[in-house]
């Protein structure tokens, strides 16, 4: 089985702008409050406004994104099923998760969209759409974040930002009074991912672990990566002035270890799947 143990723990139309790189819901991708976060340290409030906490009876359990008005992204494996929507809800806004702010917005869930390919394996198909009961209003504490364009892959070595609440790192979870955390990470292509993960494997060559659909970030020596908590939560990129979610947190083995880095589930992948879903 693959493992998780790093990564546990009325509708918007998205605009196509011709043969621009991005799909755009109105304001997508652009704080209103940007300062940049170095080595995993706190993030200031507003700079991440597209990040949400997917709560379990009250709990954090999952990270996701806020991709338009009524719609948040997220990983599959973060429900895990049957599905009882009224044991979750989805806060936006929040910096602290143990003093939540007066800002912060929660949200009941109207439906669960799991991508059929899904399996609790998680190899493949870690991606949920997640509709809310009723529209948000965008704030400076509360916007989308923009979707890449179907097909537009980012390149590898791409310096990216993964966000959440998760794990400062294995085993010792975030304390409730810390802010939300991110870290830089470069991109790596699926072929490097998969021979990392082929190190110090009794899996052979010839039996791919990282899967079509999936896409890699963080360094061959470790040190810097997602860890549990941070499942569902976005990696994002910078791409013509705007904040692109390139990336869901799907899996990994433990936190930050080397030839170990976080694989990601690739959004430009599933553009498809989303767009269908958005559209219905």
């Amino acid at each position: 089985m693959r493992e998780y143990s790093c990564l546990q723990g009325p509708l918007l139309l998205l605009l196509l702008l011709g043969a621009a790189e991005t799909q755009m819901s109105p304001g997508c991708g652009q704080p209103r409050m940007s300062n940049r976060i170095v080595g995993g340290r706190d993030a200031r409030e507003g700079e991440w406004p597209w990040q949400a906490s997917l709560q379990y009876q009250r709990s954090h359990v999952c990270g996701a994104s806020l991709i338009s008005r009524q719609w948040v992204l997220t990983a599959a494996h973060c429900f895990p099923r049957p599905v009882k929507l009224s044991d979750y809800r989805i806060r936006l806004g929040e910096f602290r998760l143990a003093r939540p702010s007066p800002q912060a917005l929660s949200s009941q869930l109207l439906r669960v969209v799991l991508n059929a390919n899904f399996t609790e394996e998680g190899a493949q198909g870690d991606i949920a759409l997640v509709q809310l009961r009723r529209p948000v209003s965008f704030s400076a504490r509360v916007r989308p974040v923009c979707l890449p364009a179907p097909g537009a892959f980012p390149t590898p070595g791409t310096r990216c930002w993964v966000t959440g609440w998760g794990s400062l790192r294995q085993g010792v979870p975030l304390p409730g009074s810390r802010p939300l955390q991110g870290v830089q990470v470069p991109l790596i292509d699926r072929w490097t991912c998969d021979r990392l993960y082929h190190v110090d494997s009794n899996i052979p060559l010839t039996e791919p672990i990282v899967l079509p659909g999936t896409l890699c970030a963080g360094y061959a020596r470790g040190s810097r990566d997602a860890c549990q908590g941070d499942s569902g939560g976005p990696l994002v990129c910078i791409q013509s002035g705007r904040w692109v979610l390139e990336g869901v947190v799907s899996w990994g083995k433990g936190c930050a270890l080397p030839n170990r880095p976080g694989v990601y589930t690739s959004v430009a992948y599933y553009w498809p799947w989303i767009q269908a879903h958005l559209s219905t």
